[in-house]
């Protein structure tokens, strides 16, 4: 047997077998198939290929060490890369294609998975705290808790008295200095002595003018 006829024999098993395939699925979901594979391949593949021209880069130029032109090489290689990834392509795609196998209706679906039973979650609730009970020391300002004996006011006629008032029945003392000045006179002061002149001498002895020393 020769080569066209060995493969004109296995070109029709293998179209036979596809037709079989499809019988067995569908034409339209074979055809969905053929393109879903074909897609995932071609993908994987052109991506598996640029990495490889990326690494055929990096190294390309060392050839020029052995008296050979990287740009020669580089179009060399690449284009025996591509052959390669064609290939590849054909390889993967009826590997995929006639090695898979048709799922029965009864063989894909199994018995309903049962609904999950909804699942109350209790919500643990704070504890509230109690309220605290507020003592009147606590309400009141700092500057009230400490009150003052005696209370000066402007007026020393003015006498606050009785448990009745704001301040809680504290008494206002008048000033000693107030009553003074309203029971006696009003006393001038008189400088005893002469006045000591700007150009006199300082009275403290230095010799000096009282402007320049004491009176400065």
């Amino acid at each position: 047997m020769g080569r066209t006829e060995m493969v004109e024999t296995f070109g029709e098993r293998i179209r036979k077998l596809y037709e079989e395939k499809q019988g067995q699925v569908g034409a339209d979901a074979m055809n969905m198939f053929v393109r879903m594979v074909m897609l995932q391949i071609v993908d994987t593949q052109w991506k598996d290929h640029l990495y490889a021209l990326d690494h055929l880069k990096e190294g390309i130029g060392l050839r020029g060490y052995g008296q050979r032109d990287p740009l020669v090489e580089y179009k060399k290689e690449s284009f025996n890369m591509f052959q390669a990834l064609m290939d590849r392509i054909d390889e993967e795609m009826l590997r995929w294609i006639y090695l898979a196998q048709p799922m029965r209706g009864d063989e894909g679906g199994g018995p309903p998975a049962p609904s999950p039973r909804p699942v109350s979650v209790a919500r643990e609730e704070a504890p509230v705290p109690e309220p605290r009970p507020v003592r009147e020391p606590e309400l009141a300002f700092a500057g009230a808790r400490t009150r003052p004996r005696n209370l000066t006011f402007n007026d020393p006629g003015a006498v606050l008295s009785g448990s009745g008032s704001a301040l809680g029945g504290v008494t206002a003392a008048e000033p000693a200095e107030a009553r003074g000045g309203m029971d006696g006179s009003v006393q001038t002061v008189r400088r005893e002595g002469k006045k000591v002149g700007r150009n006199d001498p300082c009275p403290c002895g230095s010799g000096r003018k009282y402007k320049k020393c004491h009176g400065a």
